[in-house]
């Protein structure tokens, strides 16, 4: 097997391997793996790793150094070994019709520098700035994340669910019924979009997101500049067919000039497999012509057209919360000036810096109470996770989002400490309870409350109304989400804008006190 095929496959095979990795991580079948092997598959994937890397150095946190060492001496291997989304597009490509039968899907243009420069000076800026905010419309990562979950976990639980209902008819219980993903209509308007228009790019001229819009891209292509080994054009041996750089899906293959930009190039390798005059070689050795400039003044300008921004339009504005009235007694509005960010996001400053929305916690969150944003957090906040106790409440004993977070954005916890973090308080509204409007028993929400934060005292005819001790609640919701009480709610959670540690709620010696010291038989 000739070299230029065995590269070619290889690279296929890490590509596979990565995508298959990454995608079952979002799709939350790595639950069934180890953490260790669950923290290989985020460790190089550029942008969670420099996030978290900023905020704690260390060698389990570098792997975006990693990355960059890969590019001084491969290229921009990232791009199309590693990257899930770079892989997707490989994939896409598959799909493009050929022209008459032929392989002629691509040619060569000239990049626009200064949009994607602009883009990533701009993306640096906002980070220095502590906002993440770009990063969430243009980091690759983050974008497949969003539409992995928003449009791929559907369904594959649909097709689970389908085969646990067929095995189950067969006698055969080894599958398990999943719940869908709770529908987020921003979240879903934009994951089609985005979508439509990388699915449009690939078709019209390959991997235009990598190379014009992808700030990750920009940064690697100026390293891959200065790599060891490249992919070089013999002179001597290339005959001008053509046939590379029509299947060259980044455009970066100039056949008149018989050079490559190396800050395009994702080696994906596929012009080594089609050249029949093996006049591409990748090797460490300099041209013995030279190479030539590639930006000449006499090549037309070609610009593309700016359509990733557009991704966000239409998406729909969260209404206002409606107001309502029972019976002679109105109810109070929950007054919420900021969302509840998840358990070791250690502050909503600390969140809104370093989240850059890959929902990754989202898919991973067993009661889905964490859902994405719209403008609970502003603009700024936009896609980021939040708790929705309307959808459900927070696991008293659960630690999965910090888990899988691979920014950092939410710190891992070991459930007796979360078990202490305070991410709100639980407050009452008596006027909004329905034993107080309607003169009738309830007390869900003690009964939900697993601190006992909220308990119930007396209140008037026999009936008891709820009280909350706010040391030793930790704004799990649950109170909130059980309480019958609509459309506002009789107790609600307000969240910290940091996060404090309560008290440990005391451990009740009831069912002591109840059990014998000897069984009567």
């Amino acid at each position: 097997m000739k070299v230029s095929h065995r590269l070619s496959i290889f690279r296929i095979v890490v590509a596979i391997l990565s995508f298959t990795l990454i995608t079952l991580a979002f799709f939350d079948y790595v639950s069934k793996l180890s953490f260790h092997h669950f923290r290989t598959i985020l460790f190089l994937q550029f942008v969670p790793s420099l996030l978290q890397f900023i905020q704690s150095p260390s060698i389990i946190t570098a792997g975006f150094i990693l990355v960059i060492l890969l590019t001084l001496l491969f290229g921009r291997v990232y791009c199309s070994w590693i990257c899930p989304l770079g892989i997707l597009q490989d994939g896409l490509c598959k799909l493009k019709p050929h022209k008459r039968k032929r392989r002629n899907r691509y040619q060569y243009y000239q990049t626009n520098k200064w949009l994607k420069y602009s883009i990533l000076i701009l993306t640096f800026v906002s980070i220095l700035l502590g906002s993440t905010i770009l990063l969430r419309f243009i980091d690759p990562y983050s974008l497949y994340g969003k539409m992995t979950y928003q449009l791929g976990s559907p369904v594959v639980v649909g097709v689970n669910n389908l085969a646990f209902d067929i095995l189950q008819q067969m006698g055969n219980y080894s599958l398990k019924p999943l719940p869908y993903p709770s529908f987020n209509l921003s979240a879903f308007v934009f994951s089609i979009g985005f979508s439509g228009i990388l699915i449009f790019l690939v078709f019209w001229r390959g991997r235009v997101y990598c190379t014009e819009w992808c700030p990750v891209g920009t940064l690697l292509g100026l390293v891959s500049k200065f790599s060891i080994f490249k992919l070089r054009v013999s002179e001597s041996d290339c005959t001008a067919c053509g046939l590379c750089a029509r299947n060259c899906k980044a455009g970066c293959i100039d056949t008149k000039l018989k050079t490559i930009d190396f800050e395009r190039c994702v080696a994906c390798f596929n012009c080594l497999r089609t050249c029949s005059a093996h006049a591409i070689i990748f090797t460490h050795h300099q041209s013995k012509i030279g190479e030539s400039n590639l930006y000449h003044p006499d090549i037309q300008r070609r610009r593309i057209l700016g359509m990733m921004i557009t991704a966000t339009a239409g998406l729909g504005l969260k209404s206002a919360m409606a107001q309502a009235n029972i019976g002679t007694k109105a109810m109070l509005p929950n007054p919420k000036p900021y969302p509840v960010t998840p358990p070791g996001s250690l502050s909503l400053e600390h969140f809104n810096k370093t989240c850059t929305a890959c929902h990754l916690c989202i898919n991973a969150c067993p009661t889905q109470v964490l859902q994405p944003a719209m403008l609970q957090f502003g603009l700024i906040g936009l896609f980021q996770p939040y708790l929705d106790f309307h959808k459900n409440f927070c696991n008293y004993d659960c630690v999965r989002c910090g888990e899988v977070c691979p920014t950092g954005a939410i710190k891992r916890l070991n459930s007796d400490d979360k078990k202490l973090v305070q991410i709100g308080q639980a407050h009452f509204f008596r006027e909004n309870c329905v034993v107080y409007t309607e003169e009738t028993a309830c007390g869900a929400c003690s009964e939900h409350c697993p601190t006992k934060a909220v308990h119930m005292v007396s209140y008037k005819a026999g009936l008891t109304i709820p009280e909350v001790n706010q040391n030793i609640c930790v704004g799990c919701g649950a109170c909130e989400y059980a309480c019958p009480a609509l459309p506002n709610k009789a107790i609600y959670v307000a969240a910290n804008p940091i996060h404090f540690q309560a008290l440990a709620p005391e451990k009740s010696t009831k069912i002591q006190e109840e059990i014998p010291e000897e069984f009567p038989f």
